[in-house]
Protein backbone atom coordinates (compact mmCIF):
# COMPACT_ATOMS: atom_id res chain seq x y z
CA UNK A 1 0.00 0.00 0.00
CA UNK A 2 2.40 1.87 0.41
CA UNK A 3 4.47 1.87 -2.75
CA UNK A 4 1.35 2.60 -4.42
CA UNK A 5 0.60 5.83 -2.33
CA UNK A 6 4.02 6.99 -3.72
CA UNK A 7 2.68 6.17 -7.35
CA UNK A 8 3.53 10.10 -9.20
CA UNK A 9 5.22 11.37 -5.78
CA UNK A 10 7.80 13.58 -6.61
CA UNK A 11 10.86 13.31 -4.27
CA UNK A 12 10.91 17.04 -4.02
CA UNK A 13 8.07 19.59 -4.12
CA UNK A 14 6.44 20.86 -7.41
CA UNK A 15 7.45 23.57 -8.98
CA UNK A 16 4.64 26.30 -9.90
CA UNK A 17 4.29 24.85 -13.58
CA UNK A 18 3.81 21.28 -12.37
CA UNK A 19 1.12 22.20 -9.76
CA UNK A 20 -1.19 23.67 -12.61
CA UNK A 21 -0.62 21.24 -14.86
CA UNK A 22 -1.29 18.21 -12.74
CA UNK A 23 -4.51 20.64 -11.69
CA UNK A 24 -5.36 20.92 -15.62
CA UNK A 25 -5.54 17.18 -15.67
CA UNK A 26 -7.85 16.80 -12.85
CA UNK A 27 -10.14 19.81 -14.03
CA UNK A 28 -10.55 17.44 -17.17
CA UNK A 29 -11.55 14.43 -15.72
CA UNK A 30 -13.59 16.17 -13.08
CA UNK A 31 -15.40 18.36 -15.93
CA UNK A 32 -15.74 15.19 -17.96
CA UNK A 33 -17.57 13.90 -14.81
CA UNK A 34 -20.04 16.70 -14.44
CA UNK A 35 -20.80 16.40 -18.41
CA UNK A 36 -20.94 12.64 -17.92
CA UNK A 37 -24.14 13.61 -15.30
CA UNK A 38 -26.25 16.22 -16.92
CA UNK A 39 -25.39 14.22 -20.93
CA UNK A 40 -28.20 12.45 -20.43
CA UNK A 41 -30.85 14.71 -19.63
CA UNK A 42 -31.37 16.32 -23.21
CA UNK A 43 -31.67 12.79 -24.73
CA UNK A 44 -33.96 10.80 -21.92
CA UNK A 45 -36.97 10.34 -24.13
CA UNK A 46 -34.64 9.13 -27.06
CA UNK A 47 -32.99 7.11 -24.29
CA UNK A 48 -36.77 5.35 -22.70
CA UNK A 49 -37.63 4.58 -26.04
CA UNK A 50 -34.77 2.79 -27.18
CA UNK A 51 -34.11 0.77 -23.79
CA UNK A 52 -37.73 0.30 -23.07
CA UNK A 53 -37.90 2.50 -19.81
CA UNK A 54 -40.88 4.44 -18.83
CA UNK A 55 -41.33 7.61 -17.56
CA UNK A 56 -40.81 6.43 -13.83
CA UNK A 57 -37.56 4.71 -15.59
CA UNK A 58 -36.11 7.84 -16.90
CA UNK A 59 -36.06 9.35 -13.51
CA UNK A 60 -33.53 6.06 -12.51
CA UNK A 61 -31.01 7.36 -15.34
CA UNK A 62 -30.40 10.56 -13.27
CA UNK A 63 -30.85 8.80 -9.68
CA UNK A 64 -28.51 6.00 -10.20
CA UNK A 65 -25.74 8.08 -10.95
CA UNK A 66 -26.33 10.47 -7.91
CA UNK A 67 -26.96 7.57 -5.53
CA UNK A 68 -23.55 6.21 -6.47
CA UNK A 69 -21.75 9.69 -5.88
CA UNK A 70 -23.24 9.54 -2.21
CA UNK A 71 -22.44 6.28 -1.07
CA UNK A 72 -18.93 6.81 -2.45
CA UNK A 73 -18.37 10.28 -0.80
CA UNK A 74 -16.85 9.24 2.59
CA UNK A 75 -14.86 6.03 1.66
CA UNK A 76 -13.54 8.07 -1.28
CA UNK A 77 -11.75 10.79 1.40
CA UNK A 78 -10.09 7.49 3.27
CA UNK A 79 -9.31 5.32 0.52
CA UNK A 80 -7.25 8.18 -0.86
CA UNK A 81 -5.17 8.76 2.50
CA UNK A 82 -4.14 5.20 1.97
CA UNK A 83 -3.39 4.87 -1.88
CA UNK A 84 -2.43 7.90 -2.49
CA UNK A 85 -3.28 11.13 -4.80
CA UNK A 86 -2.13 9.87 -8.48
CA UNK A 87 -3.39 6.48 -7.77
CA UNK A 88 -7.01 7.55 -6.75
CA UNK A 89 -7.78 9.48 -9.01
CA UNK A 90 -6.56 7.28 -12.11
CA UNK A 91 -8.39 4.12 -10.74
CA UNK A 92 -11.40 6.97 -10.66
CA UNK A 93 -11.35 7.92 -13.98
CA UNK A 94 -10.51 4.33 -15.08
CA UNK A 95 -14.06 3.48 -13.84
CA UNK A 96 -15.78 6.48 -15.61
CA UNK A 97 -14.38 5.51 -18.87
CA UNK A 98 -15.37 1.72 -18.25
CA UNK A 99 -19.25 2.81 -17.10
CA UNK A 100 -19.76 5.17 -20.21
CA UNK A 101 -18.70 2.39 -22.26
CA UNK A 102 -20.90 -0.30 -20.51
CA UNK A 103 -23.48 2.35 -21.11
CA UNK A 104 -22.68 3.15 -24.73
CA UNK A 105 -22.55 -0.59 -25.93
CA UNK A 106 -25.86 -1.55 -23.86
CA UNK A 107 -28.79 -3.34 -25.55
CA UNK A 108 -31.11 -3.33 -22.76
CA UNK A 109 -32.12 -0.83 -19.71
CA UNK A 110 -31.09 -2.98 -17.57
CA UNK A 111 -26.90 -2.86 -18.62
CA UNK A 112 -27.45 0.73 -18.88
CA UNK A 113 -28.48 1.59 -15.70
CA UNK A 114 -25.31 -0.11 -14.65
CA UNK A 115 -23.15 1.76 -16.64
CA UNK A 116 -24.43 4.78 -15.26
CA UNK A 117 -23.87 3.49 -11.78
CA UNK A 118 -20.43 2.65 -12.79
CA UNK A 119 -20.47 6.28 -14.01
CA UNK A 120 -21.28 7.45 -10.54
CA UNK A 121 -19.14 6.04 -8.77
CA UNK A 122 -16.27 8.04 -10.33
CA UNK A 123 -18.33 11.38 -9.63
CA UNK A 124 -18.66 10.32 -6.09
CA UNK A 125 -14.52 9.68 -6.19
CA UNK A 126 -13.62 13.11 -7.91
CA UNK A 127 -16.30 15.36 -5.89
CA UNK A 128 -14.71 14.21 -2.71
CA UNK A 129 -11.20 14.00 -4.26
CA UNK A 130 -10.59 16.96 -6.42
CA UNK A 131 -11.31 19.54 -3.19
CA UNK A 132 -9.00 17.14 -0.88
CA UNK A 133 -6.32 17.15 -3.35
CA UNK A 134 -5.97 21.02 -3.65
CA UNK A 135 -4.94 22.05 -0.15
CA UNK A 136 -2.14 19.18 -0.21
CA UNK A 137 -0.97 20.26 -4.08
CA UNK A 138 -0.76 24.25 -3.55
CA UNK A 139 0.45 26.32 -0.84
CA UNK A 140 -2.10 28.45 1.13
CA UNK A 141 -1.19 31.89 -0.90
CA UNK A 142 -2.48 30.20 -4.15
CA UNK A 143 -5.40 28.03 -2.71
CA UNK A 144 -7.83 31.42 -3.55
CA UNK A 145 -7.19 30.97 -6.93
CA UNK A 146 -7.01 27.32 -7.37
CA UNK A 147 -10.41 27.14 -5.41
CA UNK A 148 -11.91 29.66 -8.00
CA UNK A 149 -11.21 27.64 -10.75
CA UNK A 150 -11.62 24.18 -9.52
CA UNK A 151 -15.11 25.16 -8.27
CA UNK A 152 -16.35 25.56 -12.00
CA UNK A 153 -15.62 22.21 -12.82
CA UNK A 154 -19.73 21.67 -12.47
CA UNK A 155 -21.00 24.32 -14.51
CA UNK A 156 -18.38 23.83 -17.12
CA UNK A 157 -19.71 20.36 -17.44
CA UNK A 158 -23.57 21.41 -17.43
CA UNK A 159 -23.06 24.36 -19.99
CA UNK A 160 -20.95 21.53 -22.42
CA UNK A 161 -23.47 19.01 -21.52
CA UNK A 162 -26.62 21.07 -22.70
CA UNK A 163 -25.00 22.62 -25.69
CA UNK A 164 -22.97 19.37 -26.63
CA UNK A 165 -25.79 16.76 -26.30
CA UNK A 166 -28.44 18.37 -28.60
CA UNK A 167 -25.98 19.23 -31.29
CA UNK A 168 -24.20 15.58 -31.47
CA UNK A 169 -27.77 13.86 -30.86
CA UNK A 170 -28.55 15.77 -34.40
CA UNK A 171 -25.29 14.86 -36.31
CA UNK A 172 -25.56 11.32 -35.52
CA UNK A 173 -28.96 10.71 -34.86
CA UNK A 174 -28.46 8.50 -32.12
CA UNK A 175 -27.83 9.10 -28.14
CA UNK A 176 -25.12 7.09 -27.87
CA UNK A 177 -23.21 9.11 -30.03
CA UNK A 178 -23.34 11.23 -27.01
CA UNK A 179 -21.99 8.97 -25.02
CA UNK A 180 -19.34 7.89 -27.62
CA UNK A 181 -17.98 11.53 -27.40
CA UNK A 182 -17.70 11.81 -23.90
CA UNK A 183 -16.06 8.17 -23.67
CA UNK A 184 -13.44 9.77 -26.06
CA UNK A 185 -13.35 12.70 -23.36
CA UNK A 186 -12.80 10.04 -20.35
CA UNK A 187 -10.03 8.31 -22.16
CA UNK A 188 -7.91 11.69 -22.74
CA UNK A 189 -8.79 12.15 -19.14
CA UNK A 190 -7.12 9.31 -18.03
CA UNK A 191 -4.04 9.58 -20.23
CA UNK A 192 -3.73 13.22 -18.98
CA UNK A 193 -3.72 12.11 -15.57
CA UNK A 194 -1.20 9.54 -16.24
CA UNK A 195 1.35 12.01 -17.78
CA UNK A 196 0.50 14.73 -15.53
CA UNK A 197 0.07 13.93 -12.33
CA UNK A 198 2.43 14.90 -9.70
CA UNK A 199 2.19 15.65 -5.96
CA UNK A 200 5.07 17.12 -4.04
CA UNK A 201 7.37 14.77 -1.41
CA UNK A 202 5.79 16.49 1.13
CA UNK A 203 2.36 17.82 0.87
CA UNK A 204 1.75 21.53 0.98
CA UNK A 205 -0.66 21.50 3.73
CA UNK A 206 1.95 19.49 6.31
CA UNK A 207 4.62 22.21 5.61
CA UNK A 208 4.84 26.45 6.25
CA UNK A 209 4.89 28.74 3.61
CA UNK A 210 6.25 26.50 0.96
CA UNK A 211 9.49 25.32 3.29
CA UNK A 212 9.33 21.78 2.88
CA UNK A 213 11.65 22.58 6.00
CA UNK A 214 9.38 23.23 8.30
CA UNK A 215 6.67 20.91 9.00
CA UNK A 216 3.64 22.39 10.71
CA UNK A 217 2.65 22.39 14.08
CA UNK A 218 -1.41 22.54 13.95
CA UNK A 219 -2.34 25.19 15.70
CA UNK A 220 -6.40 24.92 17.08
CA UNK A 221 -9.00 23.32 14.31
CA UNK A 222 -12.05 25.01 13.52
CA UNK A 223 -13.82 21.29 12.79
CA UNK A 224 -17.21 22.39 14.00
CA UNK A 225 -17.39 25.36 11.80
CA UNK A 226 -16.00 23.29 9.09
CA UNK A 227 -18.50 20.74 9.11
CA UNK A 228 -21.40 22.91 9.52
CA UNK A 229 -20.62 25.41 5.96
CA UNK A 230 -20.39 22.06 4.42
CA UNK A 231 -23.51 20.65 6.10
CA UNK A 232 -25.27 24.04 4.79
CA UNK A 233 -24.22 23.71 1.49
CA UNK A 234 -26.77 20.66 1.03
CA UNK A 235 -29.10 23.82 0.77
CA UNK A 236 -27.37 25.43 -2.43
CA UNK A 237 -27.68 22.32 -3.86
CA UNK A 238 -31.25 21.48 -3.26
CA UNK A 239 -31.69 25.43 -4.49
CA UNK A 240 -29.51 25.54 -7.62
CA UNK A 241 -28.75 21.64 -8.50
CA UNK A 242 -32.18 20.39 -8.23
CA UNK A 243 -34.57 23.25 -8.33
CA UNK A 244 -32.75 25.34 -11.05
CA UNK A 245 -30.76 22.69 -13.54
CA UNK A 246 -33.14 19.97 -13.18
CA UNK A 247 -36.43 21.54 -12.77
CA UNK A 248 -36.31 25.30 -14.32
CA UNK A 249 -36.61 24.28 -17.80
CA UNK A 250 -39.77 22.76 -16.81
CA UNK A 251 -40.94 25.70 -15.50
CA UNK A 252 -40.19 27.90 -18.37
CA UNK A 253 -41.86 25.50 -20.99
CA UNK A 254 -44.88 25.22 -19.14
CA UNK A 255 -45.21 28.34 -17.78
CA UNK A 256 -43.51 30.99 -19.91
CA UNK A 257 -44.14 29.47 -22.64
CA UNK A 258 -40.39 28.92 -23.70
CA UNK A 259 -39.43 25.79 -26.87
CA UNK A 260 -36.74 23.52 -25.78
CA UNK A 261 -34.02 24.90 -26.55
CA UNK A 262 -34.75 28.47 -25.16
CA UNK A 263 -35.70 26.49 -21.44
CA UNK A 264 -31.84 25.15 -21.65
CA UNK A 265 -29.87 28.01 -22.64
CA UNK A 266 -31.76 30.29 -20.03
CA UNK A 267 -30.16 28.43 -17.38
CA UNK A 268 -27.01 27.83 -19.19
CA UNK A 269 -26.61 31.71 -19.03
CA UNK A 270 -26.86 31.07 -15.50
CA UNK A 271 -24.04 28.78 -15.33
CA UNK A 272 -21.94 30.79 -17.77
CA UNK A 273 -22.19 34.00 -15.44
CA UNK A 274 -20.58 31.76 -12.60
CA UNK A 275 -17.52 30.68 -14.52
CA UNK A 276 -15.75 34.45 -14.58
CA UNK A 277 -17.07 35.95 -11.85
CA UNK A 278 -16.84 32.31 -9.53
CA UNK A 279 -12.64 32.57 -10.72
CA UNK A 280 -12.59 36.03 -9.33
CA UNK A 281 -14.52 35.40 -6.46
CA UNK A 282 -10.96 32.53 -6.09
CA UNK A 283 -8.42 35.58 -6.46
CA UNK A 284 -10.10 38.35 -3.59
CA UNK A 285 -10.68 35.61 -1.58
CA UNK A 286 -6.75 35.18 -1.50
CA UNK A 287 -6.56 38.75 -0.56
CA UNK A 288 -9.19 39.21 1.98
CA UNK A 289 -10.90 36.70 3.77
CA UNK A 290 -14.52 37.96 3.87
CA UNK A 291 -15.63 34.05 2.95
CA UNK A 292 -18.59 33.50 6.12
CA UNK A 293 -19.94 37.14 5.09
CA UNK A 294 -19.87 36.57 1.70
CA UNK A 295 -22.29 33.36 2.15
CA UNK A 296 -24.45 34.73 3.97
CA UNK A 297 -25.22 37.38 2.04
CA UNK A 298 -25.17 35.26 -0.64
CA UNK A 299 -27.34 33.17 1.14
CA UNK A 300 -29.73 35.86 1.85
CA UNK A 301 -29.96 37.33 -1.73
CA UNK A 302 -30.67 33.86 -2.96
CA UNK A 303 -33.53 33.78 -0.86
CA UNK A 304 -34.64 36.94 -1.87
CA UNK A 305 -34.61 36.10 -5.72
CA UNK A 306 -36.60 33.09 -5.01
CA UNK A 307 -39.35 34.35 -3.12
CA UNK A 308 -39.80 37.37 -5.72
CA UNK A 309 -37.96 36.48 -8.94
CA UNK A 310 -37.80 32.96 -9.77
CA UNK A 311 -40.84 31.02 -10.37
CA UNK A 312 -43.50 33.82 -11.02
CA UNK A 313 -46.35 33.63 -12.69
CA UNK A 314 -47.46 34.27 -16.33
CA UNK A 315 -45.89 34.71 -19.43
CA UNK A 316 -42.93 37.70 -18.93
CA UNK A 317 -39.88 35.82 -18.69
CA UNK A 318 -38.48 39.21 -17.65
CA UNK A 319 -38.37 38.34 -13.85
CA UNK A 320 -36.73 34.68 -15.21
CA UNK A 321 -33.91 36.59 -16.48
CA UNK A 322 -33.31 38.37 -13.62
CA UNK A 323 -33.47 35.59 -11.76
CA UNK A 324 -30.86 33.86 -13.56
CA UNK A 325 -28.16 36.60 -13.93
CA UNK A 326 -28.93 37.11 -9.90
CA UNK A 327 -28.55 33.46 -9.38
CA UNK A 328 -25.17 32.99 -11.52
CA UNK A 329 -23.42 35.95 -9.59
CA UNK A 330 -24.20 33.83 -6.05
CA UNK A 331 -23.54 30.86 -7.71
CA UNK A 332 -19.63 32.31 -8.46
CA UNK A 333 -19.42 32.75 -4.37
CA UNK A 334 -21.15 29.82 -2.62
CA UNK A 335 -19.50 27.03 -3.81
CA UNK A 336 -15.76 28.45 -4.43
CA UNK A 337 -16.30 29.74 -0.63
CA UNK A 338 -17.37 26.74 0.83
CA UNK A 339 -15.08 25.12 -0.57
CA UNK A 340 -12.00 27.68 -0.22
CA UNK A 341 -12.72 28.14 3.80
CA UNK A 342 -12.57 24.35 4.92
CA UNK A 343 -8.64 24.47 4.48
CA UNK A 344 -8.75 27.17 6.71
CA UNK A 345 -10.44 26.26 9.68
CA UNK A 346 -8.42 22.78 9.42
CA UNK A 347 -4.94 22.55 8.49
CA UNK A 348 -5.26 19.15 10.16
CA UNK A 349 -5.54 16.84 6.79
CA UNK A 350 -7.73 14.64 8.41
CA UNK A 351 -10.24 16.81 9.56
CA UNK A 352 -10.08 18.71 6.10
CA UNK A 353 -10.73 15.55 4.38
CA UNK A 354 -13.50 14.51 6.56
CA UNK A 355 -15.36 18.22 6.76
CA UNK A 356 -14.78 18.03 2.68
CA UNK A 357 -16.25 14.50 2.36
CA UNK A 358 -18.99 15.54 3.77
CA UNK A 359 -19.14 18.49 1.48
CA UNK A 360 -19.42 15.84 -1.32
CA UNK A 361 -21.75 13.72 0.48
CA UNK A 362 -24.41 16.28 1.27
CA UNK A 363 -24.18 17.28 -2.37
CA UNK A 364 -24.90 13.68 -3.43
CA UNK A 365 -27.65 13.61 -1.17
CA UNK A 366 -29.42 16.79 -2.30
CA UNK A 367 -29.33 15.28 -5.74
CA UNK A 368 -31.69 12.18 -4.49
CA UNK A 369 -34.16 14.37 -3.08
CA UNK A 370 -35.24 15.60 -5.91
CA UNK A 371 -38.12 13.61 -6.15
CA UNK A 372 -39.19 15.75 -2.96
CA UNK A 373 -38.94 18.89 -5.19
CA UNK A 374 -40.87 17.56 -7.68
CA UNK A 375 -43.56 16.41 -4.97
CA UNK A 376 -43.75 19.76 -3.23
CA UNK A 377 -44.28 21.39 -7.13
CA UNK A 378 -46.86 18.77 -7.47
CA UNK A 379 -48.51 19.39 -4.69
CA UNK A 380 -48.31 23.34 -4.23
CA UNK A 381 -47.08 24.74 -7.46
CA UNK A 382 -44.28 26.22 -9.23
CA UNK A 383 -44.90 29.62 -7.38
CA UNK A 384 -45.46 28.50 -3.78
CA UNK A 385 -43.02 26.10 -3.44
CA UNK A 386 -40.35 29.09 -4.67
CA UNK A 387 -41.87 31.00 -1.94
CA UNK A 388 -42.52 28.44 0.71
CA UNK A 389 -40.00 26.22 0.68
CA UNK A 390 -37.08 27.39 -1.72
CA UNK A 391 -36.99 30.55 -0.30
CA UNK A 392 -37.17 29.76 3.26
CA UNK A 393 -34.17 27.24 3.22
CA UNK A 394 -31.97 29.97 1.55
CA UNK A 395 -32.69 31.75 5.06
CA UNK A 396 -31.94 28.83 6.88
CA UNK A 397 -28.76 28.75 5.83
CA UNK A 398 -27.68 32.17 5.93
CA UNK A 399 -28.69 32.10 9.83
CA UNK A 400 -26.47 28.58 10.16
CA UNK A 401 -23.72 30.31 8.43
CA UNK A 402 -23.86 33.29 10.66
CA UNK A 403 -24.33 31.53 13.75
CA UNK A 404 -22.29 28.22 13.73
CA UNK A 405 -19.09 29.31 11.06
CA UNK A 406 -16.57 31.19 12.74
CA UNK A 407 -15.22 34.62 11.00
CA UNK A 408 -12.10 33.29 8.30
CA UNK A 409 -10.93 36.83 9.13
CA UNK A 410 -9.89 35.73 12.69
CA UNK A 411 -8.71 32.23 11.60
CA UNK A 412 -6.55 33.42 8.96
CA UNK A 413 -5.07 36.17 11.47
CA UNK A 414 -4.32 32.79 13.61
CA UNK A 415 -2.96 30.73 10.80
CA UNK A 416 -0.54 33.76 10.21
CA UNK A 417 0.65 34.00 13.67
CA UNK A 418 1.14 30.12 13.89
CA UNK A 419 3.06 29.91 10.56
CA UNK A 420 5.62 33.03 12.15
CA UNK A 421 5.96 31.30 15.58
CA UNK A 422 6.81 27.73 13.58
CA UNK A 423 9.54 29.36 10.81
CA UNK A 424 10.89 31.30 14.57
CA UNK A 425 11.30 28.05 16.07
CA UNK A 426 12.84 26.31 13.17
CA UNK A 427 15.61 28.75 13.22
CA UNK A 428 14.02 29.52 9.70
CA UNK A 429 13.21 33.48 11.23
CA UNK A 430 13.76 35.58 13.26
CA UNK A 431 11.32 36.95 15.99
CA UNK A 432 12.37 40.86 16.02
CA UNK A 433 10.62 41.13 19.32
CA UNK A 434 11.17 38.20 21.28
CA UNK A 435 8.97 38.21 24.78
CA UNK A 436 9.67 35.90 27.58
CA UNK A 437 7.04 33.52 28.03
CA UNK A 438 5.90 33.18 24.11
CA UNK A 439 5.71 29.78 22.49
CA UNK A 440 5.48 28.30 19.44
CA UNK A 441 1.85 27.05 17.76
CA UNK A 442 1.08 23.85 19.64
CA UNK A 443 2.13 21.12 17.95
CA UNK A 444 -1.91 19.47 18.69
CA UNK A 445 -4.97 21.17 18.63
CA UNK A 446 -6.57 22.24 21.76
CA UNK A 447 -8.96 19.36 21.52
CA UNK A 448 -6.86 16.74 21.88
CA UNK A 449 -6.54 16.21 17.98
CA UNK A 450 -3.05 15.24 16.77
CA UNK A 451 -1.49 16.02 13.11
CA UNK A 452 -1.52 13.91 11.03
CA UNK A 453 -0.12 13.28 7.33
CA UNK A 454 -1.76 12.38 4.45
Amino acid sequence: MASIAQFGVLDRQTTNRERWTTFVALFLFGFTASCNLFKASPTLSYIGADLGLDAGGLGLIMTFYSICALIMAYPGALIMRKVGVKAMVVASCAIMVLGTAVSALSTGSGMFLFGRAVEGVAYGLICVCGPNILPRLFPRKQMGIAVGVWSQWIPCGTIIAFFLAPMIFDATGDWRGVWYVSLALGVLALVLLIALVRMPKVNENEIVDGNADVVVKHGKQFFGSALAVCIVFMFWCYLYLVNINGMYPTFLQDVKGMSVFDSSMLPNWLAIITIPVGIFAGVISGRFPIRKWALVVAYVVVGAIFFFLAFTPGTDASSSWAFCVIMGLCASFVPTYTRGIVPVFCTNSFKCDMALGTMAFVTGLAQVAAVVASMSVASIGWFANAQYVCAPLALVAAFCVLVLVKDDRKVVALRAEEDRLNLIEAGVAVDPEPASGRVPAPASAPDGAVASKA
